[in-house]
């Protein structure tokens, strides 16, 4: 190669470099697009359109909530594996929709490294949840009233949802009546109806206190909202990784990207509005920066493989 040829291919490598880095030092420049892998109205719903505003004020511009429905946020995830990684296409989700959910179903065709954590500002509140008339208000107790009534119905949203109870059926050799509903209204139409006898909440049978009520928490924490109630791990059965409300985007993203997302994100987490609709959906505040937060997503991946093999192991 000539010198000059030399040169021009250090001049154009300089400009790419530069170029990169006015984009991401100038990011954002237009609207972003937030997926959010639940229907409208439901609780990351509803905490996002609140965030997002908040956010705005930080980044200078409008982020779009696309709700994209299916599978507990996996056909959301679809979509943000494949979208461009330059900070446009966002998804705000429980972290089990990229750390979990690929292990119990097939078709979240994706893997932990495609994705990029940019942090978390809340936890989930999962829980077992029965309909407020039944005979028992501890796991233990339940435990014993699926001995005595062989077909105890249990209302499952996702795969992932139902192995803790598998579990238990396996470890105390119940007969269980396992019944998948659509999404958490159906999970909450079930238990005002009393067509179940206990389901798997990500929290919003909450709202319900007096219908409803909690009779495990099925995270490794007890809830807020119901500080005596046991988790299952105190009952002496397996807990699941705790989800937090995360935002994620697609990997590859570049770092100074990630960087202003992040501060733009936890600023509005802490903001009045935000805490307020947190606190009235019994969300509380966790904060995680995006490095933190790929650590705590893969630690939940591998515990919820050994779950897995908990549930597949032969008797």
């Amino acid at each position: 190669m000539t010198i000059l040829k030399k040169l021009a291919a250090a001049a154009v490598a300089t400009a790419t470099l530069v170029a990169g880095a006015a984009l991401a030092e100038d990011y954002p420049t237009k609207a972003i697009t937030a997926l959010i892998g639940y229907e409208a109205g439901g609780g990351t719903d509803t905490i996002g359109r609140v965030l997002f505003e908040e956010m705005k004020e930080t980044l200078g511009q409008q982020i779009i909530v696309v709700n994209v429905p299916g599978a507990a946020s996996s056909v959301a995830a679809l979509k943000l594996k494949m979208a461009k990684p330059d900070g446009y296409t966002l998804m705000l989700s429980p972290s089990t929709a990229v750390a979990t959910n690929q292990i119990w179903n097939p078709a979240a065709d994706y893997e932990v490294d495609d994705f990029t954590m940019i942090g978390s500002i809340a936890a989930y509140q999962p829980a077992f949840a029965a309909p407020m008339d039944r005979p028992y208000d501890t796991f233990d107790e339940f435990v014993a009233f699926a001995k005595e009534n062989p077909g105890a119905k249990v209302a499952t949203i996702t795969p992932a949802s139902k192995v803790q109870m598998e579990l238990v059926a396996k470890q105390e050799g119940l007969e269980l009546n396992f019944v998948p509903v659509k999404g958490g209204a159906g999970m909450i139409s079930g238990l005002l109806g009393g067509d179940f006898d206990i389901a798997y909440s990500g929290g919003a049978h909450q709202k319900y206190p007096d219908k409803i009520k909690t009779i495990a928490s099925t995270g490794e924490d007890r809830l807020v909202a119901s500080p005596d109630i046991k988790t299952m791990d105190e009952y002496g059965y397996m807990s699941s990784y705790g989800s937090k409300l995360v935002l994620v985007g697609p990997a590859g993203m570049p770092e100074d990207v990630v960087a202003t997302l992040e501060k733009a994100l936890l600023e509005a987490g802490r903001t009045e509005s935000v805490r307020q609709v947190m606190a009235n959906l019994d969300f509380p505040p966790v904060e995680k920066g995006s490095a933190e937060l790929m650590e705590e997503v893969k630690a939940a991946y591998a515990a919820e493989l050994k779950l897995k093999e908990a549930v597949e192991a032969p008797n």
